[in-house]
């Protein structure tokens, strides 16, 4: 496709540079034809994604900045996940409540100074039981402190992309500078649906493990009423303050396709269900997802000129599937990759396009890269190859 000077536009050129000057869809919201109209929906701002391919197939408000109430836990459980993952921590790790935990408001499970839990039990208060405090106390653990905590959860947010969300808390009590919007929650959520850890705590319906302080335990029910009345459903969370309405970040799997909803400002508890059932449903019904290659699918090898190897792996770095209505026909990939290129090749440097095509229609193009580095040659290196071809 032109990348290097050494090779000539070809045919693939003037078909992506036309469809990029007619702006066709690429990667963004499905445009459906031949479906069924979408429910309509009761909350301020809502999205229905699809998990693998992130297509946004319902928008309403998406992108407006509203409260999120204890939806705000669900990066909370990210972080946590993620320091598991990394072994930062482990789960039979004792975490300490102190006296401003003990002053937190709202939902919780009456942590006391001075006590400690394990962060499995933490985990469970604040996915299944939504327990403020218990965030607090698990943010605190995690970063040293509120504060860093906070500024770990903005970071995290701005480098997934959620450029429209901000963080004063850990749990989701209302603050003024607190707030998100539908489209920055799904990809929060598209990224958690990734951690099989964190949807083991966001499935939970129940927790009867953590003690109540006489001598028994405590009763945890999970808000996610989707969780027993809708089939397939494993996540994510919920929300409430008067200020913010009901919220959810929900998602539910059906054979290999995932539906993620992202719902802010219900009504009512019973709206919030009702509206992301709907919406799942929609979505479940009308599109299937076409897986199109696989992390680091090989796609070819590009020559390097002058290079320390004579070829390098082309290869797709991240999976790649498309969103289609169910009416539509399938889709083919051509792939536009250089034969040469010359060195030195960075990793991950573009060596051409895997282009996703409907009839004429180019939907994706996806950059085929460089699996690692190839170094130019020296000079002593090219005389002796040159040498040993010549005599050898």
């Amino acid at each position: 496709m032109g990348f290097q000077k050494r090779v000539k536009p070809r045919y693939w050129t003037r078909i992506v540079s036309l469809a990029l000057v007619v702006n066709i869809f690429i990667s963004a919201n499905v445009k459906a034809e031949n479906i069924t109209q979408p429910p309509s929906v009761q909350a301020k701002a809502a999205e229905l994604i699809d998990a693998n391919s992130g297509q946004v197939l319902f928008s309403k408000n998406a992108r407006q900045k509203l409260p999120m109430a204890s939806v705000t836990k669900l990066m909370t459980l990210y972080l946590a996940v993620q320091a598991l993952d990394r072994q930062q921590i482990r789960l039979g790790d004792l975490v300490p409540a102190d006296e401003q935990t003990y002053h937190i408001k709202g939902s919780q499970i009456w942590l006391e100074p001075g006590e400690r839990l394990t962060v499995d039990q933490m985990l469970k208060a604040v996915a299944v039981g939504s327990a403020n405090d218990a965030a607090y106390a698990l943010g605190t653990f995690l970063a040293g402190s509120e504060e860093a905590f906070v500024n770990r959860m903005n970071q995290t947010a701005n480098n997934l992309g959620m450029h429209d969300t901000h963080f004063s808390n850990p749990h989701g009590l209302h603050a003024p500078n607190h707030y998100t919007t539908a489209h920055d929650l799904s990809l929060l959520s598209q990224k958690a649906v990734t951690i099989p850890l964190l949807l083991h705590y966001t499935s939970m319906w129940e927790d009867r493990t953590i003690r109540n302080g006489k001598g028994g335990t405590l009763w945890l029910i999970n808000h996610n009423r989707l969780l027993r009345n809708y089939p397939g459903t494993d996540g994510l969370k919920t929300g409430f303050t008067h200020q913010a309405g009901y919220c959810l970040a929900a998602t539910a799997k059906r054979s290999k396709m995932r539906m993620i909803v992202s719902l802010l400002g219900e009504p009512t508890g019973k709206a919030r269900i009702q509206d992301a059932s709907l919406l799942m449903s929609w979505g479940f019904q009308n599109f299937r997802t076409i897986s199109i290659a696989k992390a680091q699918a090989l796609q070819g090898r590009v020559r390097v000129l002058r290079g320390t190897r004579p070829y390098v792996d082309a290869v797709i770095k991240k999976p790649v599937a498309i969103t289609q209505p169910i009416s539509e026909q399938g889709v083919q990939s051509v792939r536009d990759l250089n034969r040469e290129v010359a060195a030195p090749v960075a990793p991950g440097q573009v060596l051409g396009y895997l282009l996703v095509k409907n009839r004429r229609t180019i939907l994706r193009q996806i950059p085929i890269q460089a699996k690692e580095a190839v170094p130019k040659i020296t000079l002593t290196k090219l005389a002796w190859r040159y040498w040993w071809k010549l005599f050898a």
